[in-house]
């Protein structure tokens, strides 16, 4: 969402609304949680204005059948408390983009404020895959029509939505000029891999890894609350981060590690994963659980817990010699194709 807002905003006045925070979220380790001072206002950054809405509670999945209706009641009621200014937002918009998450719910909210606009829901997730309140999956089936595109970033994903008639494949982007920067070591002498973001972080893959190489330290970006209780000599745990300030990370590490939990994991995620796209656009090797590995070269796959093949995989990436260079759009490309679907052969599912 990040990098289709910042090319959005080349092109014209570009507003970014972020819900689900709050001082439950942030008890529960919501990355977000230092930004909570700067919650409910609009600051502009980059050109985009920006208001992070940040609430005493927020709902969230009951889990319980029986308590269907309240969990229900919750999120209508959530609906109705949208802040001033993101409600005149969604009035004055010309396109109105919805990621997959707690969002989907609001579909019905911004078509009722603004009919003539065009809704565009960005399908980064199933939202099966990514736990969602059954509440918001009714109210995302029941309001599917009312959206005027879907933005597939696989077509793994056609299969958890209602119909794909509206839908499009546009897969993620890569901002390819990060790589032709030189950035500085930030890992001295020691040889370091790096792994970055919380998304299905599996802990155990660097309890495993780090015993079996010592000499190699392994560094571990953003990845909130799942890497509490990991502690080895070398393992290095950093807090969230400014995409930037990842990159140098990235560049100089010896391989990159994108550790998925094997909780029937989609497939999609070969696809749609951002940081082993990143690890291929510099170039260096890749280990991800086998699921993960796709057909991209570069990529070293092993079995979640076990120590055989997290140790063959790390020897294969230490290994790798030949040259990585998979082919990606660009983030100008893929918005591209996201205004203009129609246009770009290469969407048709």
């Amino acid at each position: 969402m990040h990098f289709i807002t910042a090319e959005l905003a080349k092109r014209g006045e570009t507003r970014f609304f972020s819900v689900g925070l709050s001082r439950l979220s942030e008890h529960r380790g919501d990355t977000r949680a230092d930004l909570a001072p700067r919650a409910n206002r609009v600051e502009t950054v980059d050109g985009v204005e920006c208001f992070l809405w940040r609430a005493a509670w927020h709902p969230f999945n009951i889990r319980r059948p029986a308590l269907a209706p309240v969990e229900e009641s919750m999120f209508w009621l959530y609906r109705r408390m949208i802040p001033r200014i993101p409600r005149q937002w969604l009035c004055d918009a010309d396109t109105i983009f919805i990621e997959s998450g707690m969002a989907p719910v609001f579909i019905e909210d911004a078509r009722r404020l603004n009919p003539t606009a065009r809704i565009v829901y960005l399908a980064s997730d199933d939202l099966d895959v990514i736990g969602c309140a059954e509440t918001i999956k009714r109210r995302f089936r029941a309001n599917f029509d009312s959206i005027d595109a879907i933005r597939l970033p696989s077509r793994l994903l056609r299969d958890g939505l209602p119909h794909d008639r509206t839908s499009f494949y546009i897969p993620q982007g890569i901002d390819r000029t990060i790589a032709e920067r030189s950035y500085p070591n930030p890992y001295g002498n020691r040889r370091s891999c790096v792994s970055m973001g919380s998304m299905l972080f599996d802990a155990s893959f660097f309890t495993i890894a780090a015993a079996e190489f010592p000499d190699i330290d392994f560094h571990i970006i953003g990845a909130g609350k799942a890497a509490d209780g990991l502690s080895a000599p070398n393992i290095i745990i950093h807090q969230e981060m400014p995409f930037q300030q990842t990159l140098p990370f990235v560049q100089h590490a010896a391989f990159g590690v994108a550790p998925y939990l094997d909780r029937d994991t989609p497939r999609y995620l070969l696809d749609t994963s951002l940081k082993l796209r990143q690890f291929g656009l510099f170039g260096i090797p890749a280990i991800c659980p086998d699921f993960a590995m796709g057909d991209q070269p570069g990529r070293y796959g092993y079995r979640p817990g076990d120590p055989a093949s997290i140790r063959q995989a790390i020897d294969d990436a230490l290994a790798h010699s030949d040259p990585i260079r998979p082919q990606m759009l660009g983030w100008n490309e893929v918005v591209d194709r996201i205004i203009t679907p129609e246009a770009y052969a290469d969407t048709r599912l």
